[in-house]
């Protein structure tokens, strides 16, 4: 019976079409369990490095005189890199939860823990793909992006963020992206976030939402009430008209849309960046929104809210994003004595640097004098100036409201 190790190395000798594999497949020759087989790959990488291509069957058959190809394959080789990739994350966690094992008869569940973290983080980027291009053989694919810029001008390029300020700048947070929302106590930083993560579920993507700041029944009235555009506060005390109630009705009774909208309270278990990929690996989100993301654990450092606990932790979510090949939008604090006669800058944010240095877009909530208005402010970008918007949140019929975005105005 043939194994998936050599029914890749088959297809290899076959079609000569090693990019398949070892290209955005990122298989290595650590995937191949098998000494025989792990030593044909080799041989194959290294006939590569020397010559330019793959082998012919002739050229490995010369070099390994016993090996046999397969006869047939159990699926396209996009399958066949997937189970390569399943079979070493199988080995991993085996060889991993064995040495748990271990490490807990003899009484040691910190070394256990420790070893169970270093287990699932590299378990997580076991599988995490190759990102090398090659720049100069593929200018026609970038042209032809760059034409479709040109004939749909304004064009959304990812999920919306349902703010249209935020559209025209970004056109969309797009995969590997990773967004900050930043700014002072009740500057209502989780309200804009729960309004992207419903643009995006409307978009037809699937978010995740982690929340270290709002229980989920606040974060579920909140939805409700801009969904039913009910008072989120009369969900809660009950005091709605009879036409509120049929408007509340109409909304919840059906479903949203196909896909599921899911909100974690495993926070326990999503405290770390190893365990916010494997919620990632559950549930296999398009997008993931993490609100509070200060609060998390740093398995580096193994400190909480300190300035290196925070900037590991946001290099590690900028790391979630470019492995997972998804956006990452996620809020933090920003300190009151780093708020100066601007107002909220990107020197605002607590503790360390590294969220404005990671963060391919930062955007500032900022109250103003005038109740319910805030300026929603790009703090940082790599493709815009610092500029600002103002935003009118109304909650008696929840909405947000915009100012026109061709009077946003640089700061």
């Amino acid at each position: 019976m043939t194994t998936i190790e050599e029914e890749v190395i088959t297809y290899i000798a076959l079609t000569g079409d090693l990019d398949a594999v070892t290209g955005q497949g990122a298989v290595t020759a650590e995937h191949f369990l098998d000494p025989k087989n792990r030593a044909v790959f080799e041989g194959i990488l290294a006939f590569r490095a020397d010559f330019g291509e793959a082998p012919t069957p002739e050229v490995i058959q010369r070099d390994h005189p016993l090996y046999k190809f397969t006869e047939e394959s159990s699926g396209p080789i996009d399958y066949l890199v997937r189970e390569l990739h399943e079979s070493r994350r199988r080995t991993i966690l085996d060889l991993g939860l064995g040495a748990v094992a271990e490490a807990l008869d003899k009484g040691s569940s910190d070394t256990a823990l420790s070893i169970l973290r270093t287990m699932l983080a590299h378990a997580t980027t076991a599988t995490a793909g190759s990102r090398e291009i090659d720049y100069a053989g593929t200018g026609s694919q970038r042209l032809e992006l760059y034409r479709q810029a040109r004939d749909n001008p304004g064009e959304m390029l990812g999920i919306p963020t349902g703010f249209k300020f935020l559209d025209k700048i970004t056109l969309g947070i797009q995969p590997q992206q990773m967004v900050v929302l930043t700014g002072l106590a009740k500057s209502c930083k989780t309200t804009v976030m729960l309004g992207m993560t419903r643009a995006a579920y409307d978009y037809g993507v699937k978010p995740l939402l982690v929340s270290f700041e709002m229980p989920y029944p606040e974060i579920a009235r909140r939805l409700d009430g801009f969904l039913a555009r009910v008072n989120p506060q009369k969900l809660q005390t009950g005091q709605l008209s009879k036409a509120e109630w049929r408007q509340l009705e109409d909304a919840l009774t059906d479903p949203l849309g196909e896909q599921p909208y899911i909100v974690t309270e495993d926070r326990a278990g999503a405290m770390t960046i190893s365990g916010i990929q494997t919620k990632i690996d559950q549930i296999s989100p398009g997008v993931v929104f993490v609100d509070g993301a200060y609060f998390l654990y740093d398995e580096v450092s193994r400190e909480s809210q300190t300035p290196i606990a925070l900037t590991n932790i946001s290099r590690g979510l900028k790391k979630l994003a470019l492995n997972n090949d998804l956006p990452i939008v996620v809020t933090t604090q920003s300190l009151s004595h780093k708020v100066g006669a601007k107002g909220l800058t990107a020197s605002s944010l607590g503790y360390t640097s590294a969220w404005v240095q990671d963060a391919d877009l930062v955007v500032g909530m900022e109250a103003t004098d005038e109740a319910l208005f805030y300026r929603m402010k790009i703090l940082a970008s790599r493709n815009a100036p610092p500029q600002e918007s103002l935003l009118c949140i109304n909650w008696d019929t929840p909405s947000f409201e915009e100012a026109e975005v061709e009077e946003s105005f640089a700061f």
